[in-house]
Order: structure tokens, then C-alpha cells, then sequence
């Protein structure tokens, strides 16, 4: 007998359920994967921070266990005359983050500026690229003030807290550029009473006594107000998130409540290299800076 030959296959409703599983399951999974890549992001971070660390630790070992904030004078102007010429006899970079991150020492331990970039700010990976492309020190430096070469703010991710000490392990030491802070003020180093370079761009204070107020958290990729949401925020961190490393190098990808903890640990820190507690820190931003507000006068 002849049997007759057929095809088994889909029919249409079966295709279309077929269709709405896989929808469904997509719908389930590209969440988890999309947190999954944010925390692998801020992951990276926090391993950039670890290398800043790093640097600077090995900074402080070869300046008496000063961080550069804490030079005396007589060093703060041997260590840019290093740079410079001996014609330089200002110290005042050594509270300026577009300097911080050019002593030999620190780049040295860097190894590439492209670790001041967090995978988790793209705004700054342009300007990265051309610090890397054109900077004078091995891809470290290409802003130019009139008078000094420097990195430009633009192209990093990372503050550096200008209270933080090797001596006072749980000082912050460096966190990222989306935090909001409060009015910076004159403080006096070792080097002689500063204020942050260029106060009213890249200094602020967080002070303990505010710690955990609104008006200095992190700020976050949705932040309604365009103003801060311009010059703070980094567009893979939302709201209440943020990386910090401190003195002890120890790294939190932390929250608004991480911050504040930090900070009175921060503000009952005592010994080291200077007395009483200095809350100033100096910040890279997006801001938009007219260029006559940063020459050097």
C-alpha cells in the first residue's frame, strides 16, 4: 500500500505562541542583563579607584608619607619645578585635580590616564582619548591655562579629597565626579592657607555635619534639575549611587547612606600630617567653563 507523504510543521497559532514566549522571556532577561552590565561598570570603577590607590600610595612613599595635598611648601615647588622648570615657584596645584594626576609617581603607577575615565562616565572618554593621544607626559596632559600644561577637567571621572590622609586610613581619598557638595573654604596646609583652585568650578566641602542632607549626595542620571544634572551626573549612575576609595584603599560602590558613613568616619579621623579636619575636596565636571575663567592671571 502507498503512504501518503507529509510535513509536519508550525501552524500559525503555534508560530505566534512561540513568538510571544520568546517576547516574554526577553522581556524577563534584558533587565537582569542591563543591571548585570551596570554593575559590571561600576565594578570597573571601583578597580580604577583601587589604582588610584595605588598611585598615590606609592606617591606618599617617596614624599615621607605625604599625599601632595600635604607637601610642604619647599616640595609642593621641587615637585612642579620637576615638571615645569625651576623657573616655577608656585605651589598652588597641589589642591587643582587637573594637576593632581601628573606627578611621575602617580602616572608612573597608572600606567594610562585611560583609568581616570570610568566606564560609567562616557562624557569623559573624547577627552581621554585626546589626553592620551597628545598629552606631554606619556598621554598625561594636554589642557593648556596660557601657562601650564595640564589634564583637562573634561576628561575625568574621579575627585580627590584634599582631607584624606595615609596616616588617617579611614579618610576618603577619592570618589566620583557626581557628587554635589557645599562651598569650599580657605584650610591650612603645610604648604600655607588655600582654597581649591578655581573654587567656584572644581572645589567644594562635604562636610560631617551635613552628612546624609540633600545637599551633598550623589547625583543621579535622572536628576530633574538640567543645571546639576550637566555638571554632576554620570550618565551610568542613577539615583543615589556612586564609588568611593578610602586612605586604606578599601572600595564601596556605595549610596547616598554609604556617603554619609564615610564622611563622619572621614570627620573623626585624627594624627597624620596636619591637625584638625579638612573637608575641602577638588572635582572634574562637565560644566561648561568659559575659557577666561581658568587662564592663570
Amino acid at each position: 500500500m502507498l503512504k501518503r507523504s507529509g510535513k509536519s510543521g508550525f501552524t500559525l497559532v503555534e508560530l505566534l505562541v512561540v513568538v510571544a514566549i520568546i517576547g516574554l522571556l526577553a522581556g524577563m532577561l534584558l533587565p537582569s542583563l542591563a543591571k548585570a552590565k551596570v554593575k559590571a561598570n561600576r565594578m570597573k570603577c571601583g578597580n580604577n579607584l583601587k589604582q588610584v590607590h595605588m598611585a598615590f600610595t606609592l606617591f606618599a612613599n617617596d614624599y615621607d608619607g605625604r599625599l601632595p595635598w600635604l607637601l610642604t611648601h619647599h616640595q609642593g615647588e621641587q615637585l612642579w619645578q620637576s615638571l615645569y622648570g625651576t623657573r616655577h615657584t608656585g605651589a598652588h596645584h597641589l589642591w587643582d585635580v587637573q594637576f593632581l594626576f601628573l606627578p611621575a609617581p602617580i602616572r608612573e603607577e597608572l600606567g594610562t590616564a585611560q583609568l581616570l575615565a570610568s566606564p560609567v562616565d562616557p562624557e569623559t572618554h573624547s577627552w581621554i582619548d585626546k589626553e592620551i593621544q597628545h598629552g606631554k607626559w606619556d598621554g598625561f596632559g594636554h589642557a593648556f591655562d596660557g601657562v601650564h600644561v595640564h589634564m583637562d577637567y573634561r576628561s575625568l571621572s574621579y575627585a580627590l579629597h584634599l582631607g584624606s590622609d595615609m596616616q588617617r586610613p579611614s579618610t576618603l581619598l577619592a570618589v566620583t565626579r557626581n557628587i554635589a557638595g557645599e562651598a569650599c573654604y580657605e584650610f591650612d596646609y603645610p604648604a600655607g592657607p588655600a582654597v581649591p583652585s578655581y573654587k567656584d568650578y572644581l572645589g567644594m566641602a562635604l562636610h560631617t555635619a551635613s552628612a546624609g542632607q540633600a545637599s551633598q549626595a550623589f547625583v543621579g542620571n535622572h536628576e530633574p534639575d538640567p543645571v546639576r544634572l550637566q555638571n554632576y551626573a554620570m550618565a551610568g549612575l542613577g539615583v543615589s549611587q556612586g564609588q568611593f576609595v578610602r586612605a586604606d584603599g578599601s572600595v564601596k560602590l556605595g549610596n547616598n547612606a554609604d556617603l554619609a558613613s564615610v564622611l563622619h568616619a572621614h570627620g573623626k579621623a585624627t594624627g597624620g600630617m596636619f591637625k584638625g579636619i579638612n573637608e575641602n575636596l577638588t572635582r572634574p565636571t562637565q560644566e561648561i567653563i568659559p575659557p577666561n575663567k581658568l587662564w592663570i592671571k
